[in-house]
This record gives C-alpha cells, sequence and structure tokens, in this order.
C-alpha cells in the first residue's frame, strides 16, 4: 500500500509517514534526554528540518506528541508480547524477554525512566497514562502469571498480585541502576535468579522444578 492512516481514518503519504516518523524521533531523543519540558516544539521541528507549523500539522501539540511517543513504545512492546505468547512461553519467561527487548534500546528506556519519574506530579500530561499503564502492567502480568502459582503455597498476607508488584518494582528499581552503570546489573539475569530463589517454593510443578538462571545461559551458549 502506498499510504498509512493516522488513526483517525485519514490516510497519510510516504511522505507525510516519514516526517511523522523522524518527528517521533527526534522527540524520543530529546525527551529521554532531558524530559517532556527539555525540549520545545521548536526545538524538535528544527531537528527535523520543519517549521513549527509544518511540524503542528502532524502533532497539534507537544503534549500529543509526547502521547504518541509513548503510544509508539507500548505497542512495539505489545507486539513483542503477544508473538512470545504465541511461541509457548510462560508468563515469568514472557517477562524476561520483555526487559531483554526492551534493554536492547537504552535510549527509550531511558525515556521511559525520566518520563516515569517526572509524571508523577497530576500536572503533568503523562501522568494519567502512567497511571493507567502500571494498572494495565499489574492486571496483565497477573493473568499471566497467576497459572504458574500454587496459591496454597503462598506465606499469609501474599497474594498473585503481591508477587506481581514484587517483580515489576524490582524491574524498575534495576532499570535505574543499569542506566547509571549498563555494566553493574542485568535486570534479565537479576529476574532469573529472583524467580530461582524466592519464587520457586510458590509456583506449581513442572515450574517448581525448572531453573530460568540456567536458561537463560542455556540460551547465551547457543
Amino acid at each position: 500500500m502506498s499510504e498509512q492512516t493516522n488513526g483517525k481514518g485519514t490516510r497519510r503519504s510516504p511522505r507525510g509517514e516519514a516526517a511523522r516518523k523522524a518527528i517521533l524521533q527526534s522527540a524520543t531523543r530529546m525527551f529521554s534526554q532531558g524530559g517532556f519540558n527539555s525540549a520545545s516544539i521548536a526545538d524538535i521541528a528544527k531537528d527535523v528540518g520543519m517549521t513549527q507549523a509544518g511540524m503542528l500539522h502532524h502533532f497539534p501539540s507537544k503534549a500529543a506528541l509526547l502521547l504518541a511517543v509513548l503510544l509508539e513504545r507500548e505497542a512495539r512492546n505489545e507486539i513483542e508480547t503477544e508473538a512470545e505468547r504465541a511461541k509457548g512461553f510462560d508468563g515469568l519467561t514472557v517477562f524476561l524477554h520483555t526487559l531483554r527487548n526492551n534493554d536492547r534500546t537504552p535510549a527509550l528506556v531511558q525515556l521511559m525512566t525520566v518520563l516515569a519519574a517526572e509524571s508523577i506530579p497530576d500536572t503533568h500530561p503523562a501522568h494519567e497514562w502512567f497511571e493507567e499503564r502500571y494498572e494495565t502492567v499489574v492486571k496483565v502480568t497477573i493473568d499471566h502469571v497467576a497459572p504458574m502459582v500454587d496459591v496454597k503455597s503462598l506465606p499469609p498476607g501474599v497474594t498473585v498480585e503481591t508477587l506481581v508488584r514484587w517483580l515489576v518494582g524490582l524491574a524498575d528499581g534495576l532499570r535505574v541502576q543499569w542506566l547509571y552503570d549498563q555494566s553493574s546489573v542485568s535486570r534479565e539475569e537479576s529476574l532469573a535468579q529472583f524467580y530461582d530463589t524466592v519464587m520457586r517454593p510458590v509456583l506449581k510443578e513442572p515450574y517448581r522444578s525448572y531453573s530460568w538462571v540456567a536458561n537463560l545461559r542455556q540460551e547465551a551458549s547457543q
């Protein structure tokens, strides 16, 4: 096809699609370096070689541009996650593979880290998006992990949601450490160790007998 839709039913020409892609790439880079307030519409327009009016034709506001950056990143994650599920991987392994895939693009990891922190005030244009995203991540991960857990083995007061929130919190905390020094820690390996030590006793068979660390090492040797 020679044209793509913009999500509202209107078709974009190849030239318009290329311009939109360039704007998103520039905004991703600038926002990841200094946050939402670090770059203006004028800065991004200048970076991609177009006028502000030309850029606003594609994105009517800076907030709309930010949302487009976040939605595009999340859409890629959803596609990759569904592909992993289709291959038959269990929920915990899919979570690991998502971290691996994300960490191959440090600029996007940094973007999410910077924006997640600065959007905590409810006046930030991405506040609602991140709030809903965390709720969705927890819900979807619970759905994927719950079939693997032996709820009778859980300590009093601990639920599947508790385990999932630990996973998300651990992944996010390690993300900050990794961004400061990528040689200091592997998020994927650290989560695999968490599975093998903390989570293994509360998993059903065959997962209780499975080693995610051993599997990672086997994958690395291939």
